[in-house]
């Protein structure tokens, strides 16, 4: 009898643990949707503002970055693309001069539409 208490004990056990891993998983793919979104909010701001002109934004580097940190541990590739946008804010007319350069920054409306796509498969998880 000990010895099966024993054995759905360690069950338990790894089954907390399983899914403590994966409400974590979930917890940081929210954040890190919610700093991409911020930084694209940010930005679109800022361009409205600014009547499309770009000039250096430490500002606006410093949320793609935050963003990029968040979604290293979710999607590499999405990262990398949320890093170039950091880059790019600290000199954008280096980069705006550069065409192969900006052959590498993805549109604000490809990472809104990534945004959406993430909140719409963990609404689903969800549910």
């Amino acid at each position: 009898m000990n010895e099966i208490l024993s054995v759905l004990n360690l069950a338990l056990s790894a089954v907390g643990k399983a899914l403590t891993k994966r409400g974590t998983r979930i917890e940081k793919k929210i954040r890190a949707v919610q700093l991409m979104q911020k930084a694209v909010n940010r930005t679109k701001l800022y361009l409205n503002e600014s009547n499309g002109n770009y000039h250096p934004n430490a500002e606006l580097s410093d949320l793609w970055n935050e963003a990029f940190a968040a979604m290293i541990l979710i999607d590499h590739e999405l990262a990398r693309k949320l890093n170039e946008q950091s880059r790019f804010w600290i000199e954008p007319q280096a980069w705006l001069l550069e065409e192969s350069a900006m052959e590498l920054q993805p549109s604000l409306m490809e990472l809104q539409d990534r945004c959406e796509s993430i909140i719409i498969e963990l609404q689903r998880r969800k549910t």
